[in-house]
């Protein structure tokens, strides 16, 4: 596989309207479609010590989230305000009241979460795609559990700095030689986790964490899809860098992942554990809340090692 990746000239990008879904008509599944019993097996087969890793942020009111998106709590005890309790045992309780975009703190992107031009993954239109109620389609309630390989290519490391500058374009060669260095080749049904340091300044400096970032530029999207991975994960809040590559662009590997390739985003992923480790593959696991109808959705990503 070394050095495959410079015959093709991913600099060639077109942004067109998505094609019907590689995987056949009424595709919902885009590269999950990858996914296999026979990977969870491999994959398994990497956990030798039983080390188990949150890749999750938590969320709270303070956590930084872009456009008007926002996390609020709020907790009741239903019989609190009079003092009663329940039965001869009196019980007490408490509930919580969330009010939360699910595309805030760590959460997937799912294939209904952006277009071009109002068409969506698998050439479907807005109108087939969503109402007020929620997702017709490609909703994160119907994506069945994310088990497999997980690969964390650290950029950050590669570069020999603990936090990558906003603005940095991660490349097709960056994976190659991060991947290189760490020993590991990606394969088809994998997670690609990839470490920039950024989310370093969630809490520090959040205002700065959302202004811009490092990330994956098209090439390396395409480079990504073209190997067959499922997920494409990041520790900062967009994937791919920002502002784009071009300015006069707004999301553009969100629309490459999402809506012409399938691949899914998993955003603000904490991998500061993982390179302090020094664990560049192993078990991933992720369910999602199924809830229904949403286009992104809240996730606590696991692996284990």
């Amino acid at each position: 596989m070394k050095g495959w990746w410079v015959k093709k000239d991913y600099m060639e990008h077109r942004m067109i309207k998505p094609a019907r879904s590689r995987f056949g008509e009424g595709d919902e599944l885009g590269a999950l479609n990858y996914l296999s019993a026979e990977n969870v097996v491999a994959a398994a087969r990497l956990i030798k010590k039983g080390r188990c890793y949150s890749l999750a942020v938590v969320t709270d009111q303070s956590t930084p989230a872009y456009g008007n998106r926002k996390y609020d709590i709020h907790v009741m005890e239903p019989a609190l305000y009079a003092g009663a309790t329940w039965g001869k045992s009196k019980s007490n309780a408490i509930d919580e009241f969330i009010i939360a975009w699910p595309g805030t703190g760590t959460h997937l992107d799912g294939l209904g979460h952006v277009g071009i031009d109002h068409t969506f993954y698998d050439g479907q239109t807005g109108h087939d795609v969503y109402d007020f109620s929620g997702l017709k389609r490609f909703g994160t309630h119907t994506l069945p559990p994310i088990v497999g390989r997980g690969v964390m290519l650290d950029v950050a490391a590669l570069k020999g700095v603990d936090m990558l500058a906003g603005g940095t374009v991660i490349t097709p060669e960056d994976l190659q030689r991060a991947a290189e260095r760490q020993a590991v080749t990606l394969r088809r049904g994998d997670v690609a986790l990839i470490r920039t340091g950024w989310i370093r300044l969630m809490k520090s400096d959040p205002k700065r964490y959302l202004e811009s970032s490092p990330g994956i530029g098209k090439a390396a999207a395409h480079y990504l899809a073209d190997v067959g991975v499922v997920v494409i994960g990041a520790d900062q809040g967009s994937t791919e860098v920002f502002p784009s590559e071009d300015p006069d662009e707004f999301a553009p590997v969100h629309q490459i992942n999402l809506a012409i390739n399938g691949v899914y985003n998993l955003q603000n992923a904490y991998l500061e554990s993982l390179s302090e480790d020094k664990v560049y593959e192993f078990f991933f696991a992720l369910g999602l809340p199924r809830f229904f109808g949403a286009s992104q959705m809240t996730a606590n990503p696991i692996a284990i090692c």
